[in-house]
């Protein structure tokens, strides 16, 4: 999930939020102030209503950051380390670079968040208990009751034992300390997570089949479910088919380059279909590198107009293409890569400063393909 605001950081850990918490946090007030409050606690106006769920609901986003720090903290304390934070339309989402070692460190790991939010459900609830007997305190107590429920509801859900969820997580952990096999503990709380993910969706059917709007949304947490298990055990098994590979590997060797001063259409004939290639690293006429040109970027460039450009016109600036040394762990590279960079998946690997090869995104399909040749040709008997 890419963060579209950034708060600052907390123990070396970027906090941000995606775009999609505006549309969920505008909903839940909405809720709050036009239904919930005026039901409960009758009598405002409804400027103390907006303002009340307002707060709220930064009390409830601040529930999820500090659920999403419970993992992060503790997984920093197990020796994982964490990059990011980003909240959004779904919760949080905390970003670790590796994995737990030991399926006791993981079942930490994963019990910190609903154990955070299980304080938070009881504070609130206490501090709604506090005030329910004073005068005039209806509306605090309502607001103070829901946070309470919400989080109630939020760490009770979360340990649901099906992946991606943190139960899901806890379901790894034991499945992984029992049988010592991480990748089967992982195709079990997967398995788990989709078949979640379909019951939430067949509940979400039954309820907007009856009347209730709000299956709606519990249908599009299911498939979020099922999508989020589907990846993690795609995840699973990318780990063990590129495990031990470095960049190295799997890269192309000293790939064919093409001067920043070559016009696009001599770079289509001589280069492009010449080669059957996709992509070209771009050179100066000292040979320092400058950018990649892809072949959408020359798509992009009218018939007309291929004659007018240069290379280095339509290339991608050098500082926005993902580069990589040559004895990087494969996977490491790949988690960190982002999908929507404009080299579509390509990597440069330079070498004290020199292009030794580029990784496409071919190469590591390749790497994959022949990881599980290997594995075939182990497991066969014969």
């Amino acid at each position: 999930m890419r963060e579209s605001i950034r708060f600052g950081t907390f123990r070396g850990i970027a906090i941000g939020c995606n775009w999609s918490v505006l549309a969920i946090a505008a909903l839940i007030a909405w809720g709050l102030a036009d239904g919930y409050l005026p039901d409960t606690a009758p009598g405002y106006t409804v400027g103390e209503y907006w303002l009340v769920a307002l707060l709220a609901v930064v009390c409830f986003f601040g529930a999820l950051l500090a659920h999403e720090l419970g993992h992060s903290v503790v997984a920093q304390r197990r020796g994982v380390q964490v990059e990011s934070i980003t909240l959004w339309l779904f919760g949080g989402v905390a970003r670790l670079r590796g994995e737990a070692a030991t399926p006791r460190a993981e079942l930490e790991i994963a019990a910190a968040g609903p154990a955070v939010s299980v304080t938070a459900a009881i504070g609130f609830g206490l501090a709604a208990w506090a005030v329910g007997g004073t005068i005039g305190s209806d509306l605090v107590f309502a607001t103070l009751a829901w946070l309470a429920i919400i989080n109630g509801i939020l760490a009770v859900f979360n340990l649901a034992p099906a992946a991606p969820l943190d139960g899901g997580r806890v379901l790894h952990a034991l499945v992984w300390g029992a049988t010592h096999d991480r990748h089967r503990a992982t195709r079990v709380a997967s398995g788990a997570g989709r078949i979640f993910g379909y019951l939430l969706i067949g509940l979400g059917i039954v309820m907007v089949a009856g009347g209730n709007l709000g299956g709606a949304w519990m249908a599009l947490i299911g498939w979020f479910v099922i999508t989020a298990a589907g990846a993690e055990a795609t995840h699973a098994l990318l780990q063990g088919a590129l495990a031990g590979v470095r960049v190295r590997d799997v890269m192309t060797d000293h790939p064919v380059v093409v001067r920043a001063d070559r016009t696009v259409d001599d770079v289509l004939e001589q280069a492009f279909l010449r080669h059957h290639c996709s992509s070209f690293p771009v050179v100066d006429g000292a040979g320092q590198v400058l950018g990649l040109l892809t072949l959408r970027r020359v798509r992009g460039v009218a018939p007309d107009d291929r004659s007018l450009h240069t290379a280095g016109d339509v290339a991608i600036p050098i500082a926005r293409v993902a580069i990589v040394g040559p004895d990087e762990p494969l996977m490491d590279v790949l988690e960190h890569a982002d999908p929507a960079a404009e080299s579509d998946g390509r990597l440069l690997v330079f070498d004290q400063g020199h292009l030794i090869g580029i990784v496409s995104p071919n190469d590591v399909n390749r790497a994959v393909q022949l990881a599980a040749l290997r594995g075939e040709r182990r497991a066969d008997p014969a």
